[in-house]
């Protein structure tokens, strides 16, 4: 009886011992979270923009409900609340800190990198799913989002998740897991907008095609599904625009203050079509710079926050202690010339292709996610997993289709969509390449065990398909790492030795009877070989990316110390002089009265350091590009009349000067002497001082 209770005990709860697939599993996921959090507090509070914000929206319902960019809820960011609110919470439990914001980010990649072992696993088998699960944890687009404190990697959690469900309603034949997915995608798009629907095409093809439901309830599933991805989509939405416009912020980046417009336009048609002349417009503000010592930091300057610690009392008696290191160029005059390895990456060809200076995303085209800078991000393994699909390939009995085959055919339409619409977008980061990497990790998974066994088995012509797709992957692969002369003394060769030892393996596996060992080491080695490029791109966003960086990407530049146009500190000193935007933010905190803002600038990134270390009311009355119109003219008017309004910021990056309000300004305010606060006088600071404001009545 004991034997039989011992034997049934084992069967129901397996020990990780007797599983070692579980024992990989678990390792694959402790190296994604390794990955996406190992040294996060170098990174600082990563985007100041979207930082400011987490500290604004921790202060009031108010400001947490509308994603307030400012304390003083004058105007929102440019995107949608969910991804916010979730960093928003978990700086309310752990504190206002930049690892606290990032960690969010950080469990979502290791948790995709977990989905996908599931997701594939069921289907395909565990060495698909481990796989898959490794490409995942091993792309660098998703490693660089997940220790970005932006929101693609929460989208693509929420969209794993949905595709979960997806899976479930056509295996099980149930419309709550249909609607359950159609939730989720609604979420995904109060996480990051129109990106989310990216998976729609999938999603609405594989569930029409492979349910065994009838047709006319397929399509009444289908239709009700489309309804309720619009009526989650857009509840936050409506919420917001049907707010009167004087209960709440200004709806950064739109024309007419409302979400629906910013839906279209910013986070929409710029981003199919590119933003033509406003491209400057949107990137002026991230001034390219080198830190002091001409390197990147190495994370060893901390930056140590003024902290409201009055509750909201004159900040007057605040003990302000910061070491903050501050850049010494500006404009990046010297960055044009500033090569890795002789790529030019500072040219303007370089940066001519659709996306604006700074970005590095190439000419729009059917091979833009070949070119150089777009490569190490996310293709590595592209032509791996298309290879992959021919192995996988089928005579398809439309009367007997599987939910398997609907799985393989979701991924293939998943990698088109998303390869397709970035190969030809006009406007985007390189990091929201992580979008491509769940559709190209599953066919990797899928297609690589689908050769190994049909070079097992010696299927035909599917045979020769894994010596081939790893002869392509590596010769691709080695032709971009030789243009990094920084690591191609070892990183090329080290692709090649373990391609040929895999080689080498698989025609021993061909003369010997035994061959499924041999085998089994072709493939381990042939593993290594395709994923030890983008795991060491994927190591340089985990060891050397500076603080408080915008549009991050990976690559060795990153280690040997070269700054590229794309990864640009976001605080750049306003006048180029150490200390002084510590020494202008002393200056108004010494000065600040309680019911008043901190300052008025014109742009986000004018203002956000300022947030971001005091908590105090900085505005920006121009939103993220500089061009809202959140604060008009005569409510300007009414603000410094009523004392509200009483320092005011004109940076020589903003812009704008010819402008009614900056007109006012000069007209009716004090320049403030830039040596009052230890400025040099590139950026103007004036005062509007009691006895002005009392004239004004």
């Amino acid at each position: 009886m004991n034997k039989i209770i011992t034997k049934w005990y084992k069967a129901r709860n397996p020990s990780w011992h007797n599983n070692p697939h579980l024992i990989c599993l678990g390792g694959i996921v402790a190296l994604s979270f390794f990955m996406n959090f190992y040294l996060i507090g170098n990174t600082g509070f990563g985007n100041a923009y979207y930082a400011a914000a987490i500290r604004s929206m921790t202060q009031s319902f108010h400001n947490f409900f509308f994603v307030s960019f400012d304390p003083a809820g004058v105007v929102s960011v440019d995107k949608p609340p969910v991804g916010m609110w979730v960093q928003a919470i978990f700086a309310l439990i752990f504190g206002y800190h930049g690892w606290a914001m990032l960690l969010p980010q950080a469990l979502a990649g290791a948790g995709s990198s977990l989905l996908m072992y599931i997701l594939t696993t069921k289907y395909f088998g565990r060495l698909a799913g481990l796989v898959a699960a490794l490409a995942f944890a091993l792309t660098p687009a998703a490693v660089v989002a997940s220790r970005n404190n932006t929101m693609d990697m929460q989208l693509v959690f929420v969209l794993l998740a949905a595709t979960w469900y997806l899976f479930k309603a056509i295996e099980k034949e149930k419309w709550r897991f249909l609607f359950a997915a159609a939730v989720l995608i609604g979420v995904g798009f109060n996480v990051k907008m129109l990106q989310a629907y990216l998976i729609l095409p999938a999603a609405a093809v594989t569930y029409l095609i492979f349910s065994q439901e009838k047709i006319s309830r397929r399509i009444i599933g289908s239709i009700i599904s489309l309804v309720i991805v619009l009526a989650v989509s857009l509840s936050w939405v409506l919420a917001v625009d049907f707010t009167p416009a004087e209960n709440r912020p200004y709806v950064g980046s739109s024309t007419d203050n409302t979400v629906m417009e910013l839906i279209i336009g910013h986070n929409g048609l710029e981003r199919l079509y590119g933003r033509g002349g406003s491209n400057s417009r949107a990137n002026s503000s991230r001034t390219r710079v080198t830190p002091d010592d001409g390197q990147l930091s190495d994370g060893n300057t901390k930056k140590t926050r003024i902290d409201d610690t009055n509750g909201g009392q004159s900040s007057k008696n605040i003990n302000v202690s910061k070491n903050k290191s501050m850049p010494q160029t500006r404009g990046g005059s010297n960055l044009g010339a500033n090569t890795a390895g002789g790529r030019n990456n500072g040219t303007a060809s370089a940066r001519s292709g659709g996306g604006g200076a700074g970005n590095n995303i190439g000419t729009a085209g059917p091979l833009r996610l070949w070119s150089s800078n777009l490569y190490g991000q996310i293709s590595w393994l592209l032509v791996f997993a298309m290879i992959g699909i021919l192995a996988c390939i089928r005579k398809f009995n439309i009367r007997r289709l599987t939910v398997r085959q609907g799985v393989w055919f979701y991924w293939v339409v998943w990698l088109a969509t998303t390869s397709g619409f970035f190969s030809f977008a006009g406007y985007f980061h390189r990091y929201y390449l992580c979008m491509i990497a769940p559709g190209l990790a599953a066919l990797v998974g899928i297609g690589f065990s689908a050769m190994v066994r049909a070079y097992r088995t010696r299927d035909n012509w599917r045979q020769w398909l894994l010596p081939l797709s790893l002869i392509a992957t590596v010769t691709i692969a080695a032709i971009r790492v030789w243009d990094y002369p920084e690591v191609r003394g070892w990183l090329v060769p080290t692709i090649l030795i373990f391609a040929a030892a895999s080689l080498f393996l698989m025609a021993q596996a061909r003369a010997q009877s035994q061959r499924h060992l041999v085998l089994a080491g072709a493939a381990g080695m042939a593993a290594v070989s395709i994923l030890v490029g983008p795991a060491y791109w994927s190591l340089t966003a985990t060891l050397y990316v500076p603080e408080n960086i915008t549009m991050p990407y990976a690559g060795p530049e990153l280690a040997s110390g070269t700054v590229t146009p794309g990864m640009t500190p976001n605080q750049t000193a306003f006048d180029g002089a150490d200390g002084a935007t510590l020494s202008l933010e002393k200056y108004l905190v010494a000065n600040y009265s309680q019911g008043t803002y901190l300052v008025v600038a014109q742009r986000a990134n004018d203002v956000a350091d300022f947030i971001v270390d005091t908590g105090l009311p900085a505005v920006a009355y121009g939103g993220f590009l500089g061009s809202d119109n959140a604060v008009p003219l005569d409510r300007f008017k009414t603000l410094v009349t009523s004392g509200k309004i009483t320092y005011f910021l004109a940076s020589s990056r903003s812009g704008g000067s010819g402008s009614e309000l900056s007109t006012y300004v000069k007209e009716n305010a004090t320049l403030v002497d830039a040596s009052a606060y230890g400025g040099s006088g590139n950026s103007q600071l004036y005062v509007f001082d009691q006895n002005v404001a009392d004239y004004l009545k």
